[in-house]
């Protein structure tokens, strides 16, 4: 049976209606700081020279500090990260500052409290035709692990071609509580995501204010996942979207513009109170593919002109469900244009002001282990790891107890070995408190065993392995890279921006209640199985393989269960798509949604539940 899910339909749904089933998600939620951190935890850049004093230049102090170590623009960083700590201040500058390699963090102490400042009227910042960032990561898809957490990014008056940071990061890497700022109003873009290969990312609790463009977004891959974006007083458009796939949830914009343009893109926008508008111009302009809820607007033309077909269509007021595309469905019975809409809870977060409250991991060596435990047993709230790259090579396997709240890597990795289980570190979580683990912030090599029902949180990190057996808590997931994992019956997952590239089924739900905004996966292998009563809803998706897949296997199996699914396919090579993109099996009855291999494809949303 072949249900096509291409563009080309709008189906408006409850327009003007009452208030969405989920709980609305506002904006950015800055913490200005200053935040505590632990003496030593990261290499300042004041060692490197830099002073934050708002008068000083310091260009060439942070640009040493960047570049130290790094002298080979080819080289592989990736078990080579670095981490740089600006504390309190203002730091000049008045050139592009750029690093080679991945897997880089800029860690600052608050969007308020650290801040980089481009000096008014920079030389080479004046020009719109050729716009010049004040940061740089660097290109390509080898870009990884590049974070920028905790500062303030701000755009000195006289720069009207400057871009604050032009970013790519794959696989995992952030943009996290920073509030990016033109002094004048004027600049290219607050962030700009339009280089080839960005993503897949995930930009959160940010702020921008003015330029042209607050984010700017170009080419199909690898999608951005943003959660609690406030945009302000852009000059063209809050969010310029350009055949990208992007996933929104918690947008607020104040903006005479248009807050969102989709040209030939993928959006996916949860969540929105998008004001300031003037009675001639829509709030959201598209031209191909979106699904829309709980977006309300006020002073524009629209919510949302849709320009997908030979006639445009205005939508006004509360845009409860809005899909401009087809949806599918193999049910029968099911609405065609409402996802699942499960209930949405937010990732916790743990924060200890009090740093006699921290404990600290100091191997005697390099490769030992042996005294984890002892810290974690320490009856601290946080443990942390300072900066570096540590080694294990047997598996160390560590039990964590309830006094533990938070376990942070502070992007360190931990290099592993041919030993037992091939080494790392595998937490082991038995515990059945209500108070949520958080365990964060680390490069690769670690595992967790979840076998008891406190809730775990993982973020900004690759998770070597994440087991979950029966009776398991509710799992977080926020800017994460993973291999295969399971969900148990009657456990609830939230995934916020997840990466999986390998070559066998990627998720499997045997039971529980899964929620993903933001999924990027490599390589064959049915991406989610649904089964046993399970529920899924996959909002955003880019399916990648990149390699022929076998004409009998799904993109996603669903049994006896219900799901909900908005994606697309990418495909570039001859037979490197799957030919069944759903399958779906009720009481015994067997159905599928097909495509040719060969093309990619867009699903604006399937409706598998009754």
């Amino acid at each position: 049976m072949i249900l096509a899910g291409c563009s080309g339909q709008t189906i408006p749904v409850e327009e003007g209606g009452t208030a969405a089933v989920q709980p609305a998600l506002s904006g950015a939620n800055l913490n200005k700081g200053p935040l505590s951190f632990p003496t030593g935890f990261m290499t300042s850049v004041k060692t490197y020279g830099a002073v934050g004093d708002g008068v000083t230049d310091d260009t060439a102090a942070i640009q040493k500090a960047l570049s130290d170590g790094r002298s080979n623009a080819s080289g592989d960083y990736y078990g080579v990260p670095k981490a740089l700590y600006f504390p309190p201040g203002t730091y000049l500058v008045s050139n592009t500052l750029q690093w080679v390699g991945c897997c880089v963090t800029l860690q600052g102490s608050g969007s308020s409290s650290s801040i980089i400042r481009l000096a008014p009227d920079s030389g080479g910042f004046n020009n719109t035709s050729a716009p010049k960032p004040m940061i740089l990561t660097p290109l390509g898809n080898q870009s990884f692990r590049q974070n920028v957490w905790d500062l303030g990014l701000t755009i000195g008056s006289g720069n009207p071609g400057a871009t604050a940071i032009t970013y790519v990061s794959n696989n995992i890497g952030s943009i996290h509580n920073v509030f990016v700022k033109s002094e004048d109003g004027k600049g290219h873009a607050g962030i700009d995501l339009t280089q080839h290969y960005a993503g897949p990312l995930m930009i959160r609790n940010t702020e921008i204010q003015g330029f042209d463009v607050g984010i700017d977004l170009q080419n199909a891959e690898y999608s951005a996942t943003m959660e609690g974006i406030t945009l302000t007083s852009q000059n063209i458009a809050g969010i310029r979207n350009s055949n990208q796939l992007i996933n929104i949830r918690g947008l607020t914009s104040t903006n005479k513009v248009p807050a969102i343009t989709n040209s030939g893109g993928f959006v996916v926008l949860l969540d929105g109170t998008l004001s300031g508008g003037v009675a001639t111009v829509p709030a959201i302009e598209t031209d191909n593919t979106m699904f829309v809820r709980n977006v309300s607007s006020s002073g524009y033309e629209a919510t949302l002109q849709d320009t997908s077909t030979s006639t445009p269509t205005l939508h006004k007021g509360t845009l409860t469900h809005l899909v401009v595309g087809t949806p599918s469905t193999l049910t029968g019975t099911a609405s065609s244009t409402n996802g699942l809409d499960l209930a949405v809870q937010e990732t916790p977060s743990f924060t200890s002001t009090s740093l006699s409250d921290w404990a600290v991991f100091t191997p005697k060596w390099y490769g030992d282990t042996s005294g984890l435990q002892t810290v974690l047993n320490s009856g601290k709230h946080t443990v942390y790891f300072p900066f570096a790259a540590y080694f294990s090579y047997n598996e160390a396997d560590v039990t964590v107890p309830d006094t533990v709240d938070r376990i942070v890597g502070f992007s360190s990795v931990v290099n592993t070995g041919a030993g037992t289980n091939g080494g790392g570190i595998r937490f082991v979580v038995t515990s059945n408190s209500t108070q949520p683990l958080i365990i964060e912030q680390f490069g690769y090599g670690i595992k967790i065993d979840h076998r008891g029902s406190r809730p775990v949180v993982l973020k900004d990190a690759f998770i070597t392995n994440y087991a979950s057996y029966p009776g398991a808590g509710k799992l977080f997931l926020e800017d994460i890279g993973i291999n295969s994992f399971n969900i148990q019956k009657g456990q609830q997952a939230f995934v916020r921006q997840l990466d999986n590239e390998i070559l066998a089924t990627k998720i499997s739900n045997l039971g529980g209640s899964l929620w993903i905004l933001g999924l990027k996966t490599e390589k064959a292998g049915t991406v989610i199985n649904t089964a046993s009563g399970g529920q899924t809803e996959l909002l955003g998706g880019l399916i990648y393989p990149a390699v022929p897949v076998s004409s009998s296997q799904p993109a996603f199996i669903s049994t006896d269960a219900q799901t909900s699914y908005i994606y697309k396919e990418s495909v570039y090579c001859l037979g490197c798509g799957y030919s069944i993109q759903v399958q779906e099996t009720r009481s015994g009855v067997t159905q599928e949604i097909t495509s040719p291999n060969n093309k990619s494809f867009r699903m604006p949303l399937f409706v598998g539940y009754k």
